[in-house]
């Protein structure tokens, strides 16, 4: 049984945080399993998903981490991922890409996501992006969303065009293939 820790580190970019985290990381044995990293404007962060197999490894890197963070003079942070909270997701229904765009408001992920939570999808992956070189501001949301074998997909992108004629922005709906990684 692999001990497994949840990693997550941000602050503003600078040259050599993945280098420099990643080396500490070889240095008490860990494995990155999954792993995000981006940049979003002069900002970057990190989130890792680890095993490790050294004894007392996890106390010795939430050591050094520390350091790390403050000499990036970004956050971090480490926490253990219990074997039952490991336990893998399980998708019996179907995966669908949704995109919104159009003029940028305060309002649509959380008006979007609540109606997706209404209807039992569970949103899987989440990516928002803006431009301030046209006005209004153009405004970009993806989504990676599981719905449940009950939901009727087409009931679904009508409701959420509803909302997104309500807030001025365009929907689209795209069934994903089942792959195996």
């Amino acid at each position: 049984m692999k001990d497994r820790y949840l990693l997550l580190a941000g602050g503003v970019d600078q040259k050599g945080i993945v280098y420099n985290l990643t080396a500490m990381l070889k240095k008490y044995g860990f494995n990155i399993e999954d792993s995000s990293m981006i940049m979003l404007r002069r900002t970057f962060s990190v989130i890792m998903l680890l095993s490790a197999g050294a004894k007392g490894a996890d106390k010795k890197l939430a050591e050094e981490l520390k350091a790390f963070a403050a000499e990036y003079a970004m956050s971090a942070e480490l926490k253990k991922i219990t074997e039952k909270e490991m336990k893998e997701y399980d998708n019996e229904g179907s995966t669908w890409m949704i995109s919104v765009s159009g003029a940028d408001r305060p309002g649509i992920v959380s008006e979007v996501t609540q109606y997706l939570y209404k209807q039992g999808a569970n949103v899987i992956d989440l990516e928002t992006k803006s431009s301030e070189d046209v006005k209004p501001h153009a405004y970009y949301m993806f989504l990676e969303v599981d719905l449940p074998k009950k939901a009727d997909p087409k009931k679904l992108e009508a409701g959420l065009k509803k909302i997104t004629d309500r807030l001025g922005v365009h929907v689209s709906m795209n069934e994903v293939e089942k792959a195996i990684l």
